[in-house]
Protein backbone atom coordinates (compact mmCIF):
# COMPACT_ATOMS: atom_id res chain seq x y z
CA UNK A 1 0.00 0.00 0.00
CA UNK A 2 1.18 3.51 -0.14
CA UNK A 3 2.58 5.34 2.22
CA UNK A 4 0.58 8.43 3.71
CA UNK A 5 2.33 11.71 3.48
CA UNK A 6 2.84 13.16 6.98
CA UNK A 7 2.89 17.24 6.89
CA UNK A 8 0.63 16.68 3.69
CA UNK A 9 -2.33 14.76 5.15
CA UNK A 10 -1.98 17.73 8.52
CA UNK A 11 -2.34 20.25 5.48
CA UNK A 12 -4.87 18.41 4.16
CA UNK A 13 -6.73 18.52 6.66
CA UNK A 14 -6.70 22.01 7.82
CA UNK A 15 -7.16 23.38 3.91
CA UNK A 16 -10.30 21.36 4.26
CA UNK A 17 -11.44 22.60 7.31
CA UNK A 18 -10.38 26.21 6.27
CA UNK A 19 -11.19 26.30 2.36
CA UNK A 20 -14.54 24.57 2.45
CA UNK A 21 -16.01 25.83 5.56
CA UNK A 22 -18.73 27.01 4.26
CA UNK A 23 -19.88 23.67 2.67
CA UNK A 24 -18.90 22.08 6.06
CA UNK A 25 -21.61 24.21 7.61
CA UNK A 26 -24.12 23.56 5.29
CA UNK A 27 -23.85 20.09 5.40
CA UNK A 28 -23.02 19.67 9.63
CA UNK A 29 -25.31 22.12 11.54
CA UNK A 30 -28.38 20.72 11.71
CA UNK A 31 -27.71 17.37 13.20
CA UNK A 32 -25.00 18.93 15.34
CA UNK A 33 -26.53 21.84 16.63
CA UNK A 34 -29.98 19.44 17.09
CA UNK A 35 -27.51 17.37 19.59
CA UNK A 36 -26.24 20.50 20.79
CA UNK A 37 -29.50 22.17 21.37
CA UNK A 38 -30.44 18.65 23.81
CA UNK A 39 -27.91 18.65 25.68
CA UNK A 40 -28.53 22.67 26.33
CA UNK A 41 -31.81 21.64 27.59
CA UNK A 42 -31.16 18.67 29.92
CA UNK A 43 -27.96 19.17 30.66
CA UNK A 44 -28.47 21.94 32.97
CA UNK A 45 -30.60 19.62 35.07
CA UNK A 46 -28.33 16.65 35.30
CA UNK A 47 -25.48 19.36 36.63
CA UNK A 48 -27.73 20.70 38.79
CA UNK A 49 -28.34 16.87 40.29
CA UNK A 50 -24.72 16.35 39.93
CA UNK A 51 -24.20 19.05 42.59
CA UNK A 52 -26.46 17.92 44.91
CA UNK A 53 -25.32 14.79 44.90
CA UNK A 54 -21.90 15.78 45.21
CA UNK A 55 -22.28 17.90 47.93
CA UNK A 56 -24.98 15.74 50.29
CA UNK A 57 -23.44 12.16 49.22
CA UNK A 58 -26.86 10.95 48.04
CA UNK A 59 -26.56 9.27 44.66
CA UNK A 60 -30.10 8.35 44.64
CA UNK A 61 -31.25 12.01 42.92
CA UNK A 62 -28.70 10.75 39.83
CA UNK A 63 -30.26 7.60 39.05
CA UNK A 64 -33.42 9.57 37.70
CA UNK A 65 -31.38 10.98 34.81
CA UNK A 66 -29.28 8.09 33.83
CA UNK A 67 -32.01 7.30 30.72
CA UNK A 68 -31.70 10.57 29.82
CA UNK A 69 -27.97 10.74 30.31
CA UNK A 70 -28.03 8.01 27.73
CA UNK A 71 -30.54 9.09 25.52
CA UNK A 72 -28.37 12.55 24.74
CA UNK A 73 -25.17 10.22 24.71
CA UNK A 74 -26.92 8.41 21.78
CA UNK A 75 -28.37 10.95 20.17
CA UNK A 76 -24.53 13.08 20.08
CA UNK A 77 -23.59 10.10 18.92
CA UNK A 78 -25.82 9.49 15.95
CA UNK A 79 -25.46 13.42 15.16
CA UNK A 80 -21.56 12.69 15.45
CA UNK A 81 -21.69 10.00 12.85
CA UNK A 82 -23.96 11.92 10.19
CA UNK A 83 -22.20 14.52 10.52
CA UNK A 84 -18.55 12.78 9.88
CA UNK A 85 -19.89 10.58 7.06
CA UNK A 86 -21.29 14.13 5.22
CA UNK A 87 -17.74 15.50 5.62
CA UNK A 88 -15.76 12.64 4.30
CA UNK A 89 -17.99 12.63 0.89
CA UNK A 90 -16.52 15.69 0.16
CA UNK A 91 -12.82 14.71 1.20
CA UNK A 92 -13.16 11.37 -0.77
CA UNK A 93 -15.19 12.19 -3.69
CA UNK A 94 -15.79 15.81 -3.90
CA UNK A 95 -19.74 15.56 -3.20
CA UNK A 96 -20.17 18.97 -1.68
CA UNK A 97 -24.53 18.72 -2.36
CA UNK A 98 -24.56 22.02 -3.83
CA UNK A 99 -27.06 24.26 -2.80
CA UNK A 100 -28.66 22.74 0.23
CA UNK A 101 -28.78 24.47 3.45
CA UNK A 102 -30.27 21.89 5.30
CA UNK A 103 -29.03 18.70 5.32
CA UNK A 104 -29.73 15.46 7.00
CA UNK A 105 -29.49 12.00 6.12
CA UNK A 106 -29.22 8.70 7.76
CA UNK A 107 -29.00 5.82 5.18
CA UNK A 108 -27.01 2.51 4.91
CA UNK A 109 -23.41 4.46 5.18
CA UNK A 110 -24.21 5.92 8.71
CA UNK A 111 -25.90 2.43 9.76
CA UNK A 112 -22.73 0.31 9.03
CA UNK A 113 -20.59 3.03 10.43
CA UNK A 114 -22.32 2.89 14.06
CA UNK A 115 -22.69 -0.54 13.62
CA UNK A 116 -19.15 -1.62 13.19
CA UNK A 117 -18.46 0.91 15.86
CA UNK A 118 -21.05 -0.71 18.34
CA UNK A 119 -19.47 -3.99 17.47
CA UNK A 120 -15.77 -2.92 18.21
CA UNK A 121 -16.59 -1.51 21.05
CA UNK A 122 -18.39 -4.77 22.58
CA UNK A 123 -15.36 -6.76 21.49
CA UNK A 124 -13.00 -3.94 23.69
CA UNK A 125 -15.13 -4.75 26.33
CA UNK A 126 -15.39 -8.33 26.28
CA UNK A 127 -11.84 -8.26 25.73
CA UNK A 128 -10.76 -5.80 28.69
CA UNK A 129 -13.42 -8.24 30.96
CA UNK A 130 -11.46 -11.30 29.95
CA UNK A 131 -7.63 -9.06 30.44
CA UNK A 132 -8.95 -8.30 34.09
CA UNK A 133 -9.47 -11.51 35.10
CA UNK A 134 -6.36 -12.97 33.56
CA UNK A 135 -4.03 -9.88 35.39
CA UNK A 136 -6.01 -10.15 38.38
CA UNK A 137 -5.49 -13.87 38.78
CA UNK A 138 -1.64 -13.30 37.93
CA UNK A 139 -1.36 -10.50 40.73
CA UNK A 140 -2.34 -12.61 43.21
CA UNK A 141 0.21 -15.33 42.05
CA UNK A 142 2.69 -12.18 42.00
CA UNK A 143 1.97 -11.81 45.98
CA UNK A 144 3.46 -14.87 46.13
CA UNK A 145 6.18 -14.88 43.52
CA UNK A 146 7.46 -11.41 43.07
CA UNK A 147 9.08 -11.86 39.90
CA UNK A 148 5.37 -12.37 38.65
CA UNK A 149 4.74 -8.80 39.35
CA UNK A 150 7.59 -7.78 36.84
CA UNK A 151 6.65 -10.08 34.15
CA UNK A 152 2.59 -8.62 34.53
CA UNK A 153 3.43 -4.93 34.89
CA UNK A 154 5.33 -5.80 31.11
CA UNK A 155 2.67 -7.52 29.88
CA UNK A 156 0.44 -4.75 30.87
CA UNK A 157 3.08 -2.14 29.10
CA UNK A 158 2.97 -4.14 26.09
CA UNK A 159 -0.85 -4.80 25.64
CA UNK A 160 -1.07 -0.71 25.60
CA UNK A 161 0.86 -0.15 23.05
CA UNK A 162 -0.64 -3.26 21.23
CA UNK A 163 -3.94 -1.68 21.42
CA UNK A 164 -2.92 1.77 20.39
CA UNK A 165 -1.27 0.77 17.30
CA UNK A 166 -3.96 -1.91 16.24
CA UNK A 167 -6.60 1.26 17.21
CA UNK A 168 -4.36 3.02 14.62
CA UNK A 169 -4.52 0.20 12.08
CA UNK A 170 -8.41 1.16 12.26
CA UNK A 171 -8.38 4.23 11.51
CA UNK A 172 -9.74 4.23 8.02
CA UNK A 173 -12.85 2.28 9.07
CA UNK A 174 -15.13 5.78 8.35
CA UNK A 175 -13.78 6.80 4.94
CA UNK A 176 -13.77 2.75 3.68
CA UNK A 177 -17.22 2.14 4.67
CA UNK A 178 -18.09 5.84 2.84
CA UNK A 179 -16.20 5.37 0.00
CA UNK A 180 -16.29 1.55 -0.83
CA UNK A 181 -18.99 -0.19 1.67
CA UNK A 182 -18.62 -2.61 3.71
CA UNK A 183 -17.67 -2.85 7.63
CA UNK A 184 -14.18 -1.12 6.46
CA UNK A 185 -12.25 -3.75 9.11
CA UNK A 186 -10.32 -6.01 7.04
CA UNK A 187 -9.78 -2.70 4.30
CA UNK A 188 -8.85 -0.54 6.77
CA UNK A 189 -5.81 -2.92 8.43
CA UNK A 190 -4.48 -3.25 5.03
CA UNK A 191 -4.27 0.22 4.03
CA UNK A 192 -2.78 1.06 7.28
CA UNK A 193 -0.07 -1.55 7.22
CA UNK A 194 3.31 0.37 7.44
CA UNK A 195 1.22 3.46 8.19
CA UNK A 196 0.07 3.41 12.06
CA UNK A 197 3.03 4.90 13.29
CA UNK A 198 2.80 8.07 10.44
CA UNK A 199 -1.06 7.91 11.62
CA UNK A 200 -0.10 8.61 14.92
CA UNK A 201 2.43 11.48 13.90
CA UNK A 202 -0.26 12.89 11.59
CA UNK A 203 -3.06 13.07 14.39
CA UNK A 204 -0.66 14.50 17.17
CA UNK A 205 0.30 17.28 14.80
CA UNK A 206 -3.65 17.80 13.52
CA UNK A 207 -5.48 17.90 17.14
CA UNK A 208 -2.61 19.23 19.65
CA UNK A 209 -2.70 22.61 18.36
CA UNK A 210 -6.76 22.43 17.91
CA UNK A 211 -6.65 21.27 21.36
CA UNK A 212 -4.27 23.96 22.60
CA UNK A 213 -7.16 26.53 21.21
CA UNK A 214 -9.88 25.06 22.31
CA UNK A 215 -8.29 24.74 25.95
CA UNK A 216 -7.40 28.79 25.36
CA UNK A 217 -11.30 29.22 24.61
CA UNK A 218 -12.32 27.51 27.65
CA UNK A 219 -10.33 29.48 29.91
CA UNK A 220 -11.11 32.43 28.26
CA UNK A 221 -14.92 31.55 28.90
CA UNK A 222 -14.73 30.16 32.58
CA UNK A 223 -12.01 32.78 33.94
CA UNK A 224 -12.06 33.13 37.45
CA UNK A 225 -15.71 31.20 38.08
CA UNK A 226 -13.37 28.05 38.16
CA UNK A 227 -12.37 26.50 41.68
CA UNK A 228 -8.73 26.39 42.64
CA UNK A 229 -7.40 22.93 42.77
CA UNK A 230 -7.19 21.63 46.33
CA UNK A 231 -4.23 21.15 48.08
CA UNK A 232 -3.17 17.81 47.50
CA UNK A 233 0.29 18.03 49.47
CA UNK A 234 -1.55 19.48 52.64
CA UNK A 235 -3.91 16.69 52.48
CA UNK A 236 -1.93 13.73 51.92
CA UNK A 237 0.39 15.17 54.33
CA UNK A 238 0.21 12.07 57.18
CA UNK A 239 -0.47 13.18 60.71
CA UNK A 240 0.60 9.88 62.24
CA UNK A 241 1.79 6.70 61.23
CA UNK A 242 -1.37 4.72 62.67
CA UNK A 243 -3.75 3.36 60.29
CA UNK A 244 -6.74 5.69 61.70
CA UNK A 245 -4.63 8.59 60.68
CA UNK A 246 -4.19 7.20 57.01
CA UNK A 247 -8.13 6.71 56.55
CA UNK A 248 -8.64 10.32 57.98
CA UNK A 249 -6.08 11.95 54.90
CA UNK A 250 -7.19 9.86 52.76
CA UNK A 251 -11.08 10.98 53.67
CA UNK A 252 -10.38 14.18 53.70
CA UNK A 253 -8.52 14.00 50.31
CA UNK A 254 -11.90 12.63 49.30
CA UNK A 255 -13.89 15.75 50.52
CA UNK A 256 -11.54 18.03 49.05
CA UNK A 257 -12.54 16.32 45.57
CA UNK A 258 -15.78 16.05 45.86
CA UNK A 259 -15.93 19.50 46.86
CA UNK A 260 -13.78 20.69 43.75
CA UNK A 261 -16.24 18.41 41.29
CA UNK A 262 -18.92 20.43 43.02
CA UNK A 263 -17.36 23.73 42.04
CA UNK A 264 -16.41 22.89 38.72
CA UNK A 265 -20.10 21.82 38.07
CA UNK A 266 -20.98 25.75 39.69
CA UNK A 267 -18.58 27.29 37.03
CA UNK A 268 -19.59 25.11 34.35
CA UNK A 269 -23.50 25.98 34.99
CA UNK A 270 -22.95 29.85 35.09
CA UNK A 271 -21.49 30.01 31.76
CA UNK A 272 -23.83 26.93 30.03
CA UNK A 273 -24.99 28.62 27.52
CA UNK A 274 -21.38 29.77 26.33
CA UNK A 275 -19.80 26.32 27.09
CA UNK A 276 -22.99 24.98 24.79
CA UNK A 277 -21.95 27.40 22.48
CA UNK A 278 -18.55 26.22 22.53
CA UNK A 279 -19.46 23.00 22.62
CA UNK A 280 -21.18 23.23 19.29
CA UNK A 281 -18.28 25.18 17.31
CA UNK A 282 -15.79 22.25 18.79
CA UNK A 283 -18.03 19.14 16.99
CA UNK A 284 -18.18 21.24 13.98
CA UNK A 285 -14.30 21.62 13.98
CA UNK A 286 -13.06 18.70 14.88
CA UNK A 287 -15.60 16.44 12.63
CA UNK A 288 -14.04 18.50 9.98
CA UNK A 289 -10.45 17.94 10.78
CA UNK A 290 -11.59 14.16 11.93
CA UNK A 291 -13.09 13.48 8.15
CA UNK A 292 -9.78 15.70 7.03
CA UNK A 293 -7.44 13.56 8.05
CA UNK A 294 -9.52 10.10 7.95
CA UNK A 295 -10.14 11.23 4.45
CA UNK A 296 -6.95 12.57 2.85
CA UNK A 297 -5.14 9.30 4.87
CA UNK A 298 -7.70 6.75 3.10
CA UNK A 299 -7.31 9.00 -0.49
CA UNK A 300 -3.10 8.96 -0.29
CA UNK A 301 -2.99 5.41 0.78
CA UNK A 302 -5.48 3.75 -1.83
CA UNK A 303 -3.82 6.42 -4.46
CA UNK A 304 -7.42 7.60 -5.67
CA UNK A 305 -8.05 11.36 -6.12
CA UNK A 306 -10.56 13.12 -4.24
Amino acid sequence: MNKIPVLGTVSHAYGFLIGDFVTIVRLVWVPLLGAAALQYYYGGQIMDAAVIVMRSGDPTRMTEFMPTQFLLGLVGFIAGVVALVACLRVVVSGDRKPGLFVYLWFGSAEMRLILVTLLLIVAAFAGFIGLAIVFALLGALAAQVPVIGVVVALAGMVLFFVMFWAVLRLSLIAPVIVAEGGLGVERSWQLMRGNALRMFVILLLTFLPFAIVSGMAFFAVFGGDLPAFPDFAALTKPGGNDAQSSVAAQQALRDAMMHWQAGFLDAFRKHWFEASALGFVYSVVSTALSAGVTGSAYVSATGKTG
